[in-house]
């Protein structure tokens, strides 16, 4: 076990590790700064707030939350790039995972998520902007919901290469605009409306390949549909998913199912 990383406790249940230190003196003041105010707004009674400040304090801590996340993007690649994650074994995924205690496959997300939306540096040492420039701005600004960023992300991955820079750039700027103010749900179908113009024949041209081939369904074919609840609690559904999302139904279904 690394040093720092916690100890045996009781019934072998490994100890809370120590808060790591931060050794540069003006950082640490800043760091314990926002960890004392978190703790003070904590400390606080709620019984005695009006609704209205209820509101307001879970909007702007859920906007400050995104915001560190998505500067931890930028920290988190000067980490890689100086190989700052040496201490720990394994691959880069995996070291991620020892240092935040979480799974190597949410590590790799996080990483892929960091190479995208944090700042960059190039061979040269020249900073290089983030790969979504005003998607990592909007999301450092506390605007953008995990899903949002999903969904721009992927509107960009199977946006066709002859698509130009500048269009976008244009199509980046009103995915935000658009983002900024629905909820992910909302967003959805205007980001697949939008993917239907620069796209208009979707990831096929036919219906059938030159081999006579049943074309795969284009990804806009996806959809989850969830009736109302029944008056026995059931409730019934369509849907048309991706591989990805079919595998954690199964692992869901499949737990479920061991369960009983």
């Amino acid at each position: 076990m690394l040093s720092g990383d916690g100890g045996s406790g009781v019934d072998g249940i490994e100890t809370v590790p120590p808060a790591p230190e931060v050794s540069d003196p003006e950082l640490s003041a800043l760091v314990h700064a926002a960890e004392s105010a978190v703790a003070q707004l904590a400390e606080r009674a709620s019984v005695s707030w009006t609704n209205a400040d209820r509101r307001a304090v879970i909007q702007r801590m859920e906007a400050l939350s995104r915001s560190v996340t998505a500067y931890s993007h930028t920290w988190l690649n000067e980490l890689i790039s100086q190989h700052g994650l040496d201490v720990y074994p394994g691959s880069v995924p995996c070291s991620v995972a020892w240092m935040l205690r979480i799974t190597p496959r949410a590590a790799g997300a996080r990483v892929r998520l960091a190479a995208e939306l944090g700042d960059r540096t190039a061979l040269s040492g020249e900073v290089l902007p983030p790969l979504l420039p005003r998607t990592a701005g909007a999301v450092r600004a506390g605007l953008l919901d995990a899903q949002h960023v999903q969904m721009i992300r992927e509107f960009f991955r199977h946006l066709p290469s002859s698509v130009d820079p500048q269009t976008r750039d244009l199509a980046e700027q009103q995915l935000v605009g658009l983002a900024s103010t629905r909820r992910p749900d909302d967003f959805a179908p205007l980001v697949a409306h939008l993917d239907s113009i620069l796209d208009p024949d979707g990831d096929f041209d036919e219906d059938e390949d030159k081999n006579a081939k049943p074309r795969p369904r284009k990804r806009r074919d996806a959809f989850f549909y969830l009736g109302e609840q029944g008056a026995d609690g059931m409730s019934e559904g369509k849907f048309c998913v991706d591989s990805e999302l079919r595998a954690y139904l199964e692992a869901l279904f499949s737990k479920q199912r061991s369960r009983e």
